[in-house]
């Protein structure tokens, strides 16, 4: 596919802070119209490649286009085509919601009459159309969210960055963010490209380029990932799991991973479901719990890296 065709395009980012390198060999491609996740734990990298692509940090390795332009060779006209949420406030506390959208549209030299049609059409896409008056100290964090986004979306960019937009907010919100986000990427025809420590709200992407500790370790769609991870398992609770593991491996074909505080039993034929059953009946005086799951995107990232997710160390 021709770069033009894709809204952002990485080949070969690395960066370095100093000796210290934290982004090696970095690929990705935002077709048009399309959302990409960038998840990673804490510390692998993914604010710093969003620093990059939205032309905060220099390239320093590597490639990225942006619509078709070289962003190291075309850096103004790049940015023309970005919104920028960073995962930091951007918004004046001790001015209204209106204020704050005003001054941004200023500074952007937008037209004082088209400017205050803009502004009610956002306020109204992100359901903060009642809260123009009010300042912004006086809302709560995902209506403060909403208002940054109103502001990002005023130069009419085609395509949204977005570092953590969710951070802070409790899952209901997150939720009600995620849905308003999805509405306007279809009806304003945006590209999204977003970062996340959150694993499921990697799962709405199209497709996902999975980091650690600077390195991508695995990319694609989320289905297809999940799917080459194999098929159901069982995880049974257990205060034990050294010892429980050691009784289930001696009944052969089967396969078992020692996790903290639980044990993962992948049947080498037949379904998940019966061997649940099973071993519930044979070990109940053991185990915990039972739950019979689908391969996740943490198991992804254990069978990649050796390591399970939160056991990751701080933000690069």
């Amino acid at each position: 596919m021709a770069d033009n065709l894709y809204a952002v395009k990485v080949t070969g980012v690395g960066y370095s802070y100093g000796k210290k390198r934290v982004l090696d060999n970095i690929d990705l491609k935002l077709e048009e119209g399309g959302m990409f996740c960038v998840l990673g734990p804490n510390g692998s990298g993914k604010t710093t490649l969003f620093k990059i692509i939205s032309t905060i940090f220099a390239l320093q390795d590597g490639e990225i286009s942006v619509g078709g332009r070289s962003l190291r060779r075309f850096p103004t006209p790049v940015r023309k085509k970005l919104g920028v949420l960073f995962q930091n406030p951007a918004v004046d506390m001790k001015l209204t919601v209106r204020e704050n959208l005003r001054h941004h549209g200023n500074l952007y030299g937008i037209d004082p009459h088209d400017l205050e049609t803009r502004i009610n059409k956002n306020l109204e896409a992100l359901g903060v159309e009642n809260r123009g008056g009010e300042m912004v100290e006086s809302l709560s964090g995902g209506l403060r969210r909403r208002v940054e986004i109103a502001k990002v979306l005023l130069t009419r960019p085609s395509i949204l960055l977005m570092d953590e937009p969710t951070t802070g907010l409790d899952p209901a919100i997150r939720s009600e963010l995620w849905s308003i986000i999805s509405g306007i990427r279809n009806t304003r025809k945006l590209s999204v490209l977003f970062t996340t420590h959150l694993l499921e709200e990697a799962e709405p992407a199209d497709e996902i380029l999975l980091l650690d500790q600077g390195h991508s370790v695995a990319s694609g769609r989320v289905a297809e990932l999940r799917s080459s991870l194999g098929k159901e398992y069982v995880r049974l609770g257990t205060y034990s799991p050294k010892k429980l593991a050691g009784k289930i491996r001696k009944e052969g074909e089967i396969e078992v991973t020692i996790e903290p505080a639980s044990v993962k039993v992948v049947p080498s034929r037949g379904l998940a479901a019966p061997l649940a059953i099973r071993l519930w009946r044979e070990y109940s005086h053991e185990v915990t719990s039972v739950t019979l799951c689908r391969p996740t995107l943490e198991d992804l990232f254990l069978q990649k890296t050796g390591r399970l997710w939160s056991s990751t160390p701080g933000e690069i």
